[in-house]
């Protein structure tokens, strides 16, 4: 009992901890466990149910495309690299078609190779020419125009927006910075990105455009390269900077600045949102932002008409006219592998993200991680692990089991819902995992719990109780717990008469004498067991036994009736077989009868043994009465003798007779007993009623005074069936005595019990009562 007691604390203590450590796991995030996890969700959410895609230029007036130099345009227009120049024509020919912003996602950062500059640069380094050959290139280069003046000129000509890379490689270089970025409400350096170091476009085409921006992509908080936001604000070289989709919006607006709005509660303490910013300003338009700056990507499949083969625009195809209004990117797909990043839909063109972002931000679509998020997600782990927790250790794996998918299922469908409605970024997976993991323990150390219950249950009750009642308590252990508990029981205690006698024969023949006990205590025990009680302990030839503990049941005192009655009819086998051993063993045959004792009451149960042996019994009013009354059923001479408060239960259920009312300590009123001689058939029987009416007779006579109408009815009652000659002598014997000395003028008839359980100064049988001749059924 003390294993299974260990194993339910050790249970509580491995599931805490492992609820604490869980909880600890989602708020530290140690080795980024927490942030996969979570990525991994928001990125299913993706999958299962992207942003439907609607063409902004619809309802906001302003289209998102890009100009897709594709290996089609490569073949249609020239090798890659093309020369600035063409880069140049596709600036002018989308302003043309009415491109409210052109924006170069690829940085330009080196002069152009191809312009004649750089040509004859390249081969005035060669050796093996000679001066009038350097002289003619020279001559031959100087009226030509440069590639990178061409394309400067072309960028000048309307709202161009440059592209620069940030990276975490220092460098002391400085982006051109096309508007100035300010705060209210603090300071944003504590908040936004940090970069060591940047490569921008060069400077003379960053002095001709509009607007130039960062055109770096984040993976939000995982570390995996696969891209979830969009950073709209970064710094590098102590200077705020925008990124690449801010910067074509401001541009496309016409907008004059930035205004960030930054959120700094005192002593960075908040209990709406996170300290960071909260939005971004720029002209009319307000972008809700993450705490950091970054716009979180709710991503649609890709769409054909976002993209314009760059050879269409050049060749003034009519599908160029979806440029009208638009905000146009230009990229190129032929870069390779780098011109392409991954997302949670798959491997995209590395431009998408930047036009989905300007696409939430036109249409006010935006995915977004509450700053609740988090503490809802740990609140609820905690508060559904410790009920969880609860049903474990009380009501074991099958209720939490049902509790687990309820709230996994609730947690799945809450977390869905949210995504789905209000395009809230919430994760049920970490506090799902939380509770299989603490379920999962607790089931396991539930099995093993019950293993050492069924274990412990059977090594105790195997010989005491039915297999039927052991598999209750392997259900339910706490009916065989250690704390005592009140429950009303009926005890019954039987004993061979006269054993010492029955054993005298044996003599030194100790295993003859084990032999004997045996036979008798295993016929008592099978009815014991066969009327649904518990063998509680052997007591030299008898024993003692309840009912309704530690498995309560409806009518336990009929059972404990009806298993004694079975015990005095199991006598009659047992004394043959112990009379067929005496003859072999050639030494005298004593025969066996019992004397047995019931009672009912209240009582305390459950382990009565110590710390360290365990033993289930019952101390209480109705264990000792049972023994008392069978050590008064030799003096009375019926084989079972049954108390007031269990008559009163099965008094319609058996044959029974009053034999006496006796002072009882702890009794006010006088305890009555009776002498249980059959069942209902036999109480049903003519003669048997004839008997129960003389007695009725007799005890009427004899409480009051009438010691002569006493005599002749206990003389009449020899002569019916089944009179109890046993009984009739001790009441004759009482009758002398009491005529000798008469009671007191209160006398009532009722016997001290002291004066029965002195030495009979009446001739007594020890041996079974005579048979009663009253037709009655077999027990």
């Amino acid at each position: 009992m003390r294993t299974i007691q260990l194993l339910r604390r050790l249970l509580a203590a491995l599931a805490g901890i492992a609820l604490v450590g869980w909880l600890v796991v989602m708020q530290y995030d140690p080795a980024r466990i927490a942030t996969t996890i979570r990525m991994a969700v928001f990125d299913t959410y993706q999958q299962t149910a992207p942003r439907p895609y609607r063409d902004p230029a619809v309802s906001t007036g302003t289209g998102v495309m890009y100009v897709n130099i594709d290996r089609p345009s490569l073949e249609r227009v020239g090798p890659w690299p093309w020369p600035r120049t063409r880069f140049a024509d596709v600036t002018q020919k989308a302003l043309s078609k009415g491109a409210r912003v052109v924006v170069f996602e690829t940085p330009f950062e080196w002069p152009d190779a191809t312009s004649p500059r750089e040509a004859v640069q390249e081969w005035l380094a060669r050796p093996e020419l000679d001066l009038d050959q350097i002289a003619r290139l020279e001559e031959a280069s100087s009226g030509l125009p440069d590639h990178d003046a061409v394309f400067a000129g072309a960028i000048s000509g309307g709202p161009v927006v440059t592209a620069f890379a940030l990276s975490d490689d220092a460098n002391s270089l400085v982006p051109v910075r096309k508007t100035p970025v300010s705060a209210r409400g603090g300071d944003l350096g504590p908040y936004i990105p940090v970069r060591k170091g940047m490569s921008p476009s060069l400077k003379s085409l960053e002095d001709a455009a509009s607007g130039n921006g960062a055109r770096t992509l984040s993976d939000g908080p995982a570390a995996d390269n696969v891209i979830r936001q969009v950073p709209l604000l970064e710094q590098v070289s102590g200077t705020v900077v925008p990124g690449l989709s801010l910067e074509a919006i401001r541009v496309a607006e016409g907008a004059r600045g930035i205004l960030a709005i930054v959120a700094k509660p005192d002593a960075d303490l908040t209990f709406g949102r996170r300290p960071g910013l909260q939005r971004i300003v720029v002209g009319q338009k307000e972008f809700p932002t993450d705490a950091d700056g970054g716009l979180w990507l709710h991503y649609t499949r890709t769409q054909a008409s976002r993209a314009l083969p760059a050879w269409k625009l050049l060749g003034d195809h009519p599908d160029a006219e979806r440029l009208k209004d638009a905000i146009v990117f230009v990229s190129a797909s032929v870069e390779g592998p780098e011109a392409f990043v991954d997302s949670p839909l798959g491997t995209i063109p590395r431009v998408e993200p930047h036009l989905q972002a300007i696409e939430q931000m036109l249409l006010g679509h935006y995915l977004w991680r509450p700053d609740w998020a988090l503490p809802a997600e740990q609140v609820f782990l905690l508060v559904a692990g410790v009920a969880l927790l609860a049903l474990l250790i009380s009501y074991g794996t099958l209720w939490a089991a049902l509790f687990t998918a309820i709230a996994v299922t609730g947690a799945v469908w809450a977390g869905w819902f949210a995504f789905t409605t209000k395009l809230w970024l919430v994760d049920p997976a970490l506090p799902v995992i939380g509770l299989m993991a603490i379920f999962t323990l607790g089931a396991v150390m539930n099995l093993t719990r019950r293993n050492a219950t069924e274990k412990f249950v059977r090594a105790q009750f195997t010989d005491r109780l039915a297999p039927k009642h052991i598999s209750a308590l392997v259900r339910e252990p706490a009916l065989a717990a250690p704390e005592g508990r009140f429950t009303p029981v009926t005890a019954l205690s039987a004993d061979v008469r006269g054993f010492h006698r029955v054993a005298e024969p044996f003599g030194p023949d100790a295993s003859g004498l084990a032999s004997l006990i045996t036979n008798i205590h295993e016929p008592l025990t099978r009815c014991v067991l066969r009327h649904d009680g518990m063998v509680d302990r052997f007591v030299g030839g008898g024993m003692n036994a309840l009912w309704n503990a530690p498995v309560a049941r409806e009518g336990h005192t009929v059972q404990a009736c009806q298993a004694a009655l079975r015990m005095v009819a199991e006598l009659e086998p047992v004394n043959r077989d112990l009379e067929r051993d005496a003859r072999r063993a050639h030494r005298p045959f004593i025969p066996v009868s019992m004397s047995i004792g019931i009672e009912r009451g209240d009582a305390v149960v459950g382990n009565l043994g110590s710390g360290n042996v365990y033993d289930f019994s019952a101390i209480g009013g109705a264990v000792n009465e049972a023994q008392l009354l069978q050590r008064l059923s030799r003096r009375y001479g019926p084989a079972i003798i049954v108390g007031a408060e269990a008559r009163d239960r099965v008094k319609d259920k058996f044959a029974l007779l009053e034999i006496d009312q006796l002072r009882l300590d702890g009794r006010i009123d006088p305890w009555r007993v009776y002498a249980l001689l059959g069942d209902p058939i036999m109480g049903a029987n003519p003669k048997f009623r004839a008997l129960h009416e003389a007695h009725e007779a007799l005890f009427k006579a004899y409480r009051a005074r009438d010691w002569a109408a006493a005599r002749l009815v206990i003389a009449e009652c020899r002569k019916l069936s089944g009179a109890i000659p046993t009984l009739y002598d001790l009441y004759e014997e009482r009758i002398d005595r009491l005529e000798q000395s008469p009671p007191d003028k209160d006398w009532n008839g009722v016997h001290e019990i002291a004066d029965l359980l002195a030495p009979a100064k009446s001739k007594v049988a020890i041996g079974k009562p005579e048979a009663a001749d009253l037709g009655e059924a077999p027990v």
